[in-house]
């Protein structure tokens, strides 16, 4: 029995994989003529591979009485005592996890060969649905996490590339930049506690986090620079003004990105960490804290949005946030669930998205109403005379952007700017040449390139 989990471990693993090296290989080999249905074939043979695997392998742990399975192939890098392995282990909860992966991913690829059929991006939002599947895979196999680390930084490179699916438009690659920059600041949190571990404690294997030897103020560095690395794919405050603006992107990847999986690889590293949190005095009440206050604040938000997708994006963050409570109380088990349970339910909300305002026309139509949320509200909890003064806050997102704008980019572009003039008058003053690359522009390449940008360019006419 043994030999056949190890070949279910590696077939569960390899399929997703494979599957890419099949599109890239058909897709250089054929380019365009490569069909759209041959792209959906692949995938959909790859996540039901994967999903059958996956149910197999769970059903043998359980029959065999076998707690996991350790795939390990073998060390990437081994330098002066240091040694990075490429091993995933796989146990019930990370094939529950997989599972999630397979049955959504599976189920987002089907809906959207309808949805982006004859979209010149078909192909590209395929390819990056099957390296999202991979990081995932990652953030759910990986032994340590220097190798959960690889695959966090997949799924936030194929979230702000598919949030900028319609590069063309102005809007979407704004907050696709957004995105990728608020991954980028708090991964530095988690690449940081990495490096401590594997520099001070000797290790980052997660079997090992709960006895790694680490001085009292490493620790508790390492804690919250975990908890810094989480905050930002769990869009938590105060960096939860990103999230919603993500909608800009194909809605089965908003499906799969922001009501599925990617925000909940959040409170799932929370999960997976726990040994080295719980070791730690103040994690708990900071990760119940920031739950608790990135619920209410995506509450009341969420309620102030006009559009529907925006809306369900704010009730995510809602929910991600109260697992980061439930995390924080120490109910890693109920956590679990609800990343499930939500997983399921919002990707069928977001997918049904484009049919809600149909339906509402219909029921406003046969009922005289706009529907029976309309009679439910937190706002009436709320003093008739501070409605008006909350609408008005929780309208302009509690004026995080604001703040985040006035505290933090402002003051940094200044100081970039300064750096620049800086840099300028010191290579005056060594008289350097301001030239970039190999040399000064040739004269026909120059003329070139400006009869290029006049005809782009139209005249302006006079009055």
């Amino acid at each position: 029995m043994i030999p056949l989990l190890d070949v279910l471990a590696v077939v569960i693993l390899a399929a997703p994989a494979f599957a890419l090296l099949l599109l890239v290989v058909a897709h250089l080999a054929l380019g365009e003529g490569l069909a759209e249905r041959r792209i959906q074939q692949v995938t959909a043979a790859s996540f039901a591979v994967g999903l059958i695997g996956a149910l197999s392998l769970a059903a043998l742990l359980v029959l065999g009485d076998v707690p996991r399975v350790v795939v390990s192939l073998g060390s990437l890098l081994s330098l002066r005592g240091y040694q990075f392995d490429l091993a995933m282990e796989l146990r019930a909860t990370t094939l529950l996890l997989l599972t999630l992966t397979f049955v959504l991913a599976g189920l987002v690829g089907v809906y959207s060969a309808r949805y982006l059929h004859r979209d010149e991006g078909f192909f590209r939002f395929y390819l990056l649905l099957v390296v999202f599947a991979i990081g995932m895979e990652l953030i759910a196999t990986a032994r340590s996490l220097t190798l959960l680390f690889a695959g966090w930084e997949l799924v936030g490179l194929t979230s702000a590339l598919l949030i900028a699916f319609y590069f063309r438009r102005p809007g979407p690659t704004r907050h696709g930049l957004r995105a990728y920059a608020t991954y980028r600041a708090t991964d530095v949190g988690l690449l940081l506690a990495v490096a401590i571990l594997e520099h001070q404690g000797h290790t980052a294997d997660f079997d090992r986090l709960a006895v790694v030897q680490l001085s009292e103020p490493w620790l508790a560095t390492v804690a919250g620079l975990l908890i810094v690395g989480a905050m930002g794919k769990g869009a938590i405050m105060p960096l939860s003004g990103w999230l919603p603006k993500a909608m800009e992107g194909p809605t089965p990847s908003s499906a799969i990105f922001y009501g599925a999986l990617s925000v909940h690889a959040s409170p799932y590293l929370l999960l997976r960490a726990s040994p080295l949190l719980d070791r730690v005095p103040f994690a708990a009440p900071v990760i119940v804290g920031l739950g608790a206050l990135t619920a209410l604040h995506a509450t009341l938000v969420g309620r102030t949005r006009p559009d529907i997708k925006t809306a369900l994006g704010y009730a995510s963050v809602a929910q991600v946030g109260l697992i980061w409570v439930e995390v924080g109380l120490g109910w890693h088990k109920l956590a679990l669930a609800h990343i499930v349970g939500h997983a399921a339910l919002r990707t069928w909300h977001l997918l049904r998205s484009p049919s809600v305002l149909s339906e509402r026309a219909m029921m406003r139509l046969r009922t005289g109403r706009e529907s029976w949320w309309s009679a439910v509200g937190v706002e009436r909890l709320v003093p008739q005379r501070a409605r008006s003064w909350l609408y008005r806050v929780c309208l302009e997102g509690w004026y995080l952007d604001q703040a985040g704008r006035v505290l933090i980019l402002n003051p940094l572009v200044g100081l970039l700017r300064r750096l620049d003039g800086l840099d300028t008058r010191w290579r005056d003053w060594l008289g350097a040449e301001d030239r970039v690359g190999l040399g000064p522009m040739p004269t026909a390449q120059a003329d070139e390139s400006l009869t290029r940008q006049t005809i782009r360019t139209p005249a302006t006419r006079g009055p």
